[in-house]
């Protein structure tokens, strides 16, 4: 459902924002056009425009999204700093009021309670919710860890004076080292904001739309490539709401996600730390489960040789699972085995190594006769 607009006029319009969301165009598209026609607009502020677009859309990712609403990773105060200065530049309210309304969109994906819900339209989800947000029921309940940080709460504070200068007096002071205030403001500074939204309202609404779900039907979120490209990796959103705490969303390396390689990158320079991943084997069980009943559901009864396989196939990642608990609990007991058991510490070890090689052995070989048979049946 794309066009549904009943709810506004069953809510109270938030009037702050809907002005904010209606006028910021407006004034983007007119005083771009305007700078054009009289020969006002310097590519330098362009080059400058796309170069705060891409610094903010970072923040917001990397910041917002990954390191604050789900704690996907840990990083040093300077870039907690930078990332929510920059982030303000959005102008998609504090790190507090992103999070709070992000972690409930998790906890209650496709439901009323989800404050972007897909179920009440395509625009809703993308902009329409905003009109009618109600930002007295927000109680912050669900980022009491956030509170506890002094630089979140220092943004949170003065979000408003930190967000008119990162997104507009910002862009007009480096503008003006070309002679080109006014393009800092309108080009550098309104279109900007609005790209920079927009591009983020294409998360609740592009990829909870079209896309393919590769790992889970549990809710409408899609994997969609070309949303990842531009919101630098934010688009592999069927993958993100199966797996939320991973610090990666593209976890090919073909996948176009700059937001992991700058959390990647920071934590090389010692920056950040405490990158969380999920295992590949519980990746690949998932995305198995789902290529398994699409076919069932394409063949209407799977072929024998494919639904063996299938079995073979979780059997195996049911033992490099078990094995990697089994290492995991051994390893939490060295201590024990220093003092009078080093020997069978070491046999132990060694056999739950070989035994997770050897199954990982057999996955590889699953999983290409899986692939085979798949391409078969397709």
């Amino acid at each position: 459902m794309f066009w549904n607009w009943g709810y506004l006029f069953m809510k109270r319009i938030n009037w702050t924002n809907t002005l904010f969301l209606i006028l910021t165009p407006i004034i983007a598209i007119t005083g771009t056009i305007t700078l054009i026609a009289l020969h006002l607009l310097s590519w330098k502020t362009v080059v400058l425009m796309l170069s705060l677009m891409f610094v903010t859309g970072l923040s917001v990712t990397a910041g917002y999204h990954r390191l604050f609403s789900h704690n996907s990773y840990k990083a040093a105060w300077p870039v907690r700093l930078v990332l929510l200065l920059f982030g303000a530049a959005a102008f998609e309210g504090s790190v507090l009021e992103w999070s709070t309304d992000h972690r409930n969109h998790h906890r209650y994906t496709d439901t009323e309670k989800d404050p972007y819900n897909i179920k009440q339209g395509f625009w809703y989800a993308h902009i329409g919710w905003l009109f009618t947000l109600d930002i007295s029921k927000r109680d912050f309940s669900n980022v009491e860890d956030l509170k506890k940080d002094p630089l979140v709460r220092f943004q949170h504070r003065f979000f408003i004076p930190i967000a008119i200068f990162m997104a507009f007096v910002l862009p007009m002071l480096i503008a003006s080292l070309w002679g080109n205030i006014l393009g800092g403001l309108f080009v550098a500074g309104f279109l900007r904001v609005v790209l920079t939204q927009h591009s983020t309202f294409c998360i609740n609404s592009v990829c909870h739309v079209f896309g393919k779900q590769f790992y889970s039907q549990r809710t409408t979120a899609r994997d969609h490539w070309l949303t990842a490209i531009f919101t630098l990796g934010e688009g592999y959103h069927n993958f993100h709401h199966q797996f939320p705490i991973d610090y990666r969303n593209g976890i090919r390396f073909y996948q176009f996600d700059p937001t992991k390689w700058l959390i990647r990158a920071l934590s090389f320079l010692g920056l950040a730390h405490d990158l969380k991943t999920v295992q590949a084997h519980r990746i690949t069980h998932y995305r198995i489960d789902m290529e398994h009943g699409r076919l069932s559901e394409l063949t209407k009864q799977t072929h024998q040789n494919l639904q063996q396989l299938y079995q073979s196939i979780l059997q195996t990642l049911s033992k490099i699972d078990e094995s990697e608990k089994a290492r995991k609990n051994l390893k939490a007991s060295k201590v024990d085995y220093l003092l009078d058991r080093m020997n069978e510490y070491k046999n132990n070890m060694k056999n739950y190594c070989h035994q997770i090689k050897a199954a990982k052995s057999d996955l590889k070989y699953l999983l290409k006769s899986w692939k085979n048979t798949v391409n078969e049946l397709s």
